[in-house]
């Protein structure tokens, strides 16, 4: 690193790691697919088991009318949360995530949220922004596991190992990543997803774990699921009316729809949210009121019990208008990370009506025959034997395929990503809150590949007095790139290199900072002076700021990779690149410092560089 390229050293290995991403997501697609086909015949009957003819039509051997012994209900739940979590890692592999996912995602999440919980979700932060590329990958690998792991397992063990990882990996993304879906803080709204997705997938995950197979087809069960949908409309009802929340005040609900509209999504998405954000934002009360009603409605409705496929329906248009309205279908703009809630409800919709249509199934052909009711047949593998789940649809050789594929990726996914990560967990848990915004806005300080020695230079300081790097070896140097006739992010950047003096101020004698002209029209040491006096840094005694013919200057650019640009009109556009060069004369970390204004964030950029500058101190 600092060889022409401009970016942190750990994004070089970006491009190799998102193939490796891709590749991993799309050979568990192909995997998951052969295994499915190729179980694709009906299993043998096993001894003792009904004849066909016993079976009631449209039924093979499942009392809730499912195929090879599970009951339908419970697939739908189960395949279909399998199959979010496997998008949800997809959805993970995108370019932008490993830079983008805590500014766009994590940060707007912990907006408003109690100190005790910011505090708490800053250790992911830190180590999200200290290694993005190892910590995506593990979330791809992991996701993708958990989802394949519930898709493939039926009812065994393999399924009962991914729905407890998804209980617990959704623990971690709820508190860590969806700050409890924002129902801490004001403006918490069903329409951005409040109580959060990972919510639904914890809870479904909790229901195929805890209810036996065999009570899925019973009606306490089709009468539980439908009310436990309208207990769920009315708490929703009731979050969505509390004065705590703003939403019946101008502004707030009007701004849900404002911010859904404007994701890069095609006009005709984006036009009806358009269009109501303005009359939301200014009437905002009547708007509200139907919001809480429409949920209430459809809780009361659900909880009567009665025409309950019909409240059920109702249910499912309402997921629908919200999931597009307000959750504007939580994947668009570049950085979704999942679907959001409505489409994990619109599961538990679903399974809720199947389970209701296997009882009325059920019903009619225990009153069609009076011989009694229709006795399941179980199900079997190939060898004859009752396999519960149904993987006796699957040929004698998909298991061990399947472990093979799964125990290879868990150790790839182990040995590149889980080690890294987990070793960096005790350095993101002491890192001090104060550096976390420094680490988001510029991604950190990133280690340069094999420490190689920094090039040497002799140039001119704003006293004319040559300097050379190699004159500043035993001490820590920290070398920047600034333009003296900068008026917005240099004089930032300046003002966070004073702050890191006086942070460091025990160390002076062992530190030396140096910045190098980025201007090449304004080269004189007159303007450099004029440049330090005017931030109030001519008083450090350890400031160089050093200049010389525009030839010089180009080889000391080209030596570190900072690139300048000037144009025709406006200010010279150049590199922010700042290293921490070691006593020995190697270059040791590097960022780049976007020198955006704001009293908190420049002191944030100062205690980072000032940390990192502290690791290599000389010490008596």
């Amino acid at each position: 690193m600092g060889q022409g390229a401009d970016l942190p050293a750990r994004y070089l290995s970006a491009l190799v790691t998102h193939r490796a991403e891709l590749g991993l997501v799309i050979g568990a697609l192909v995997a998951a697919v052969v295994l499915w086909r190729s179980g694709a015949r009906p299993a043998h009957p096993a001894a003792g088991s009904p004849p066909a003819d016993r079976l009631a039509p449209g039924r093979t051997g499942d009392a809730a009318g499912g195929s090879g012994g599970e009951p339908r209900a419970r697939r739908v739940l189960r395949i279909g949360f399998g199959l979010l979590w496997v998008v949800d890692g997809i959805l993970q592999a995108q370019p932008s995530m490993p830079r983008q996912f805590v500014p766009m995602v994590v940060e707007p999440s912990l907006s408003g949220q109690p100190a005790w919980l910011t505090n708490f979700d800053r250790v992911a932060v830190n180590l999200w922004t200290s290694h993005s590329v190892s910590t995506d990958a593990f979330t791809v690998f992991f996701q993708v596991a958990i989802g394949l792991a519930i898709i493939l397992g039926g009812d065994g063990l393999l399924a009962r190992v991914g729905l407890s990882a998804s209980i617990a990996w959704g623990l971690v993304v709820w508190v860590a990543g969806e700050a409890f879906g924002g129902v801490l803080a004001p403006g918490a709204t069903w329409l951005t997803g409040s109580p959060g997705a990972v919510l639904f997938y914890i809870a479904a995950a909790v229901v195929l774990l805890a209810v036996p197979s065999q009570r899925w087809s019973d009606r306490g069960f089709a009468v539980w699921s439908t009310r436990g949908m309208g207990a769920l409309w009315l708490v929703l009802a009731g979050l969505q009316a509390l004065p705590s929340e703003g939403f019946w005040r101008p502004g707030s609900l009007g701004q849900v729809l404002t911010n859904a509209a404007s994701n890069p999504q095609p006009s005709v998405l984006a036009r009806p949210m358009a269009a109501l954000a303005g009359p939301v934002a200014r009437h905002p009360a009547p708007f509200n009121a139907a919001l809480v009603a429409a949920m209430a409605v459809l809780g009361v409705g659900l909880l009567s019990g009665r025409a309950a496929r019909a409240w059920l329906g109702a249910s499912a248009v309402w997921l629908l208008a919200t999931w597009w309205l307000g959750m504007d279908f939580g994947v668009l703009g570049g950085v979704g990370s999942d679907p959001n809630s409505a489409l994990a409800v619109g599961l538990f919709v679903g399974a809720a009506w199947v389970a209701r249509d296997a009882v009325r199934a059920g019903e009619q052909t225990a009153s069609a025959d009076p011989a009694g009711p229709v006795r399941s047949a179980p199900t079997v593998g190939p060898s004859g034997r009752s396999a519960p789940g149904g993987p006796g649809r699957q040929p004698a050789w998909w298991r061990p395929a399947l472990a093979l594929w799964l125990g290879t990726a868990a150790l790839v996914t182990t040995v590149w990503t889980a080690v890294p990560v987990l070793g960096a967990l005790p350095v993101a848990a002491a890192t001090p809150t104060a550096v976390t915004p420094a680490l988001v806005d510029s991604g950190g300080l990133a280690s340069v590949p094999g420490s190689p020695a920094a090039p040497d230079f002799h140039l001119v300081d704003q006293l004319g007095r040559v300097r050379s790097l190699s004159s500043w070896r035993g001490k820590v140097v920290i070398l920047s790139f600034l333009d003296p006739v900068c008026y917005s992010t240099c004089p930032v950047v300046a003002q966070e290199l004073s702050e890191v003096a006086t942070l460091l101020d025990a160390h002076r004698s062992q530190l030396e900072f140096v910045s190098i002209d980025a201007n090449p029209d304004f080269r004189s040491p007159a303007v450099l002076r004029s440049f330090d006096a005017e931030h109030g840094i001519a008083s450090l005694d350890d400031w160089e700021f050093l200049t010389g013919s525009p030839a010089q200057l180009a080889a000391v650019w080209n030596a570190y990779g900072a690139v300048t640009e000037t144009p025709q009109v406006g200010m010279v556009a150049h590199s922010l690149l700042l290293y921490i060069i070691g006593p020995t004369g190697r270059e040791m970390e590097i960022t780049q410092a976007t020198g955006s204004p704001g009293p908190g964030l420049e002191a944030s950029y100062a205690q980072l560089f000032a940390d990192a500058a502290g690791r290599l101190l000389p010490r008596a």
